[in-house]
């Protein structure tokens, strides 16, 4: 799918799902399976707790590999795994991460009964699900989307949208979310998606170090590429989405907290009650956090002095953003220029 083609997404309120209690992740060996759709979301993990202990904050998860028998699976690439447990035994999980195949899903699916029941049974259980591109096949046989956006990998889109008319195929966006379900189009866009779980399961410093890690030079905020089915909130004050959308198109600004009284009508104290009960944050970290991803974008795509850029997204001492910005991307601003102003320079030449 062609990035010039996808459809940004402006979120009026980021807690985009609950935190994640990410302390069992449960995936599924399939026949045919992208082995890298699995591996690299392990990896992924495996380095968030890496950082953890780095931070003295340990953390235990649990990654299993599972099966419907303990025979070895073989991947698309010719690569055996061995799976550590049956899905009868396997127990429930907090994350499920699916994994897409590399020819046509749909045959697998349909004679895929054992998992696709035991897929009911995890989202029934509470588990929460990465689902990588047509691995969404099989939550749609499950019946698990019904109604609920999805994405996949383009290339099977049509085949997948005659055989389950009823899911809701979102073809302009690299990834859905829809409740527990997180359906990424592409193994590229799953490394995105996992940046954002992590933050759910980890906390967002351990998901910046680990987006730097993976896929710093390449990444756009999840906000930009996902279609969510709660759409532009996930919340019903609209007084404070009224908030969240003025901030939207004001946040260069000097906007003081007096001043979101004003608009809102609410004393200071109901103001952060109800600001942070709708979107997770106080209205002040969620100005920081819109100016943040501006900044962020500035530093990739424009070659505007570290003043400048602190300026167009709304700091007048650079001194002060260089701070902020450093203490909510772990590198300063000239650094994290570096780190992806390098790479992109290859891919574009």
């Amino acid at each position: 799918m062609a990035t010039k083609n996808v459809e940004y997404y402006s979120p009026r309120a980021t807690k985009l799902i609950q935190p994640l209690k990410l302390d069992r992740v449960l995936v599924p060996l399939l026949d045919h399976m992208l082995t890298t759709s699995i591996s690299l979301p392990m990896e992924m993990i495996q380095a968030g707790l890496t950082y953890r202990k780095l931070t003295n904050r340990h953390q235990s998860i649990q990654s299993i590999l599972c099966a419907d028998t303990l025979e070895p699976v073989r991947s698309t690439a010719g690569i055996t795994l061995t799976p550590d447990q049956t899905f009868a035994d396997s127990g429930t999980a907090s994350l499920v991460i699916v994994p897409g195949l590399w020819r046509n899903p749909l045959p697998v699916a349909k004679k895929s009964a054992s998992f696709i029941e035991w897929l009911k049974y995890q989202h029934q259980q509470g588990a929460t699900f990465c689902v990588i591109g047509t691995g969404v096949a099989f939550m749609a046989e499950a019946g698990l989307l019904d109604h609920q956006p999805a994405a996949t990998h383009w290339y099977f889109l049509d085949r997948l949208k005659q055989e389950y008319p009823s899911v809701d195929f979102k073809p302009h966006h690299l990834i859905t979310h829809s409740d527990r379900i997180f359906c990424a189009g592409s193994v590229n866009s799953g490394a995105d998606l996992m940046v954002h779980l992590i933050g759910l399961g980890m906390g967002e410093k351990v998901a910046h170090k680990v987006e730097q890690q993976f896929s710093h030079e390449i990444r756009r905020p999840l906000e930009q590429i996902l279609y969510t089915s709660e759409h532009a909130s996930v919340h019903r004050d609209e007084t404070i989405i009224e908030l969240q959308e003025w901030l939207q198109l004001n946040y260069q600004e000097d906007v003081t907290v007096q001043r979101l009284m004003d608009i809102s009508g609410l004393t200071q104290r109901t103001l952060n009650r109800r600001f942070r009960e709708a979107t997770g944050m106080t209205p002040v970290s969620y100005i920081q956090k819109l100016r943040m991803t501006l900044a962020s974008e500035l530093l990739r795509t424009t070659d505007l002095s570290i003043r400048e850029v602190g300026a167009q997204a709304g700091y007048t001492d650079p001194i002060h953003f260089s701070r902020l910005f450093q203490k909510h991307f772990q590198l300063t601003p000239t650094d994290f220029r570096k780190s992806v102003r390098g790479k992109l320079f290859y891919m574009n030449h």
